[in-house]
């Protein structure tokens, strides 16, 4: 086998030996490099290393074991094989020990096995070349793996953060729809956008909270919540524009496809499907005489239920259900009196727990309803006074005296009108 790109060091003092040596590995074709000198041949070592030394144990200048023994201390990867002519068991011991050889060979010697030696000595050489190389390659690749991985941990978070800004910037979309269509539905059922519609968010966020509404639940319910009007778009004002109550029992039936209709718009944005579902039983009562589907009891979803409840009491206070506007007071009564046929108890407890706590911090104005033989100096209205034609008589917030009280009365007489007043409750 070719062994070029390999070296050999032969170290004896005989000149005749070496030469010897030398042509017996002439077949391996690797280099070889011979010292009749120890001393010559370490600092030979310094600048070019030998893949296997051949050493002789008995020499002038410095003995074979200890040649050997610096060579293992510097060099400790160049195979070391000690040869010599003399049956000195000690000298080979040394030699073994000190100098960590790997085979012990005599003269004169067998050229076979000095070639198989030798040859030993360069596949345990070219292991170790490619050990070594494969260790390089090795660390070369770890880095290049570090530089791969820290770059895509830097593309993984730089994804990351533009995932989540397309995130929001689809959830703002979504927001950014609720809103237009909540806006456009309040517009064609005649209601402005106000401050008050704040107060009546914070009335049904603070339902949910009440009876443990949180997350993607809170969510879906608060979606519904602005969009549950939004089938009603595509009814006419004759069915907007009068209290449910007062339709005909036809226009009833076509009023109650505003569920089926709110839900087929959310069908068209998977995100609101949830909100979809709720909608469509917002109506639905417990004893099963609501809409569209007459559902009953535990069939109809927890958040419908609960959105039933702060709808009604929304649709009571503003006179789109009965015949006219119920005071908060009255709303209230209303759903306790149907609590355990139409309503969850326990959500028509948090919506009064709510509206007390909303009217103690002014957020929410909860009022009784009178009429003019009723009312006294102090009182403070809670809604506008409105005749029937239309007219603006008072504004809320006014608070009432003597004279304007006999003015109202007088109105009320010549108009030949009963008005419903509604006065902040003290």
């Amino acid at each position: 086998m070719d062994y070029s790109g390999f070296t050999v060091m032969l170290v004896d003092d005989e000149e005749a030996v070496l030469k010897s040596l030398a042509r017996v590995l002439r077949p391996l074709q690797c280099d070889v490099v011979a010292f009749s000198s120890p001393v010559s041949a370490i600092e030979s070592m310094d600048g070019s290393q030998a893949d296997l030394v051949i050493s002789d144990m008995r020499m002038p200048e410095m003995g074979g074991e200890v040649f050997l023994e610096t060579v293992a201390g510097r060099w400790p990867d160049t195979e070391r094989i000690v040869m010599t002519g003399y049956a000195d068991v000690q000298a080979s011991i040394d030699a073994i020990n000190r100098g960590k050889v790997s085979r012990f060979l005599t003269k004169p010697w067998d050229d076979d096995e000095l070639l198989q030696v030798v040859r030993k000595g360069f596949e345990l050489a070219k292991l170790r070349r490619e050990n070594a190389e494969l260790q390089v390659l090795t660390e070369r690749k770890n880095r290049e793996l570090e530089q791969l991985n820290a770059s895509l941990e830097q593309k993984v978070r730089e994804r990351t953060v533009q995932l989540r800004a397309a995130n929001e910037g689809l959830k703002s979309s979504y927001r950014a729809i609720v809103r237009m269509f909540s806006t456009l539905t309040a517009r064609r059922m005649g209601v402005r956008a106000s401050e008050q519609n704040q107060i009546l968010n914070l009335l049904l966020l603070g339902v949910a909270k009440a009876c443990k509404v949180e997350g993607n639940q809170l969510k879906q319910l608060y979606y519904a919540w602005q969009l549950r009007h939004i089938g009603k778009l595509s009814l006419s004002d004759d069915l907007l524009n009068q209290p449910y109550v007062e339709l005909s029992a036809e226009q009833q039936r076509q009023f109650q496809n505003h569920p089926l209709l709110a839900q087929a718009a959310t069908l068209l944005v998977k995100p609101l499907h949830g909100a979809g579902k709720i909608i469509v039983q917002h109506k639905e009562y417990l004893d099963g005489t609501g809409y569209p589907r007459g559902l009953k009891g535990e069939s109809i979803h927890r958040l419908a239920r609960i959105l039933c409840v702060v709808n009604d009491y929304i649709e009571l206070t503003t006179g789109t259900y009965q015949e006219r506007a119920f005071s908060t007071i009255e709303a209230i009564d209303y759903l306790k009196n149907y609590a355990t046929e139409r309503y969850d108890d326990d959500v028509v407890v948090a919506l009064e727990g709510v509206v007390n706590s909303l009217s103690k911090s002014d957020g929410l104005t909860k009022d009784n309803s009178v009429v003019s033989q009723e009312l006294n100096a102090g009182m403070k209205l809670s809604r506008d006074l409105i005749s029937g034609q239309g007219i603006l008589l008072l504004s809320a917030g006014q608070q009432l005296d003597d004279a304007t009280i006999e003015r109202v009365r007088e109105i009320e007489f010549n108009l030949g009108e009963t008005f419903s007043i509604y006065v902040q409750k003290t």
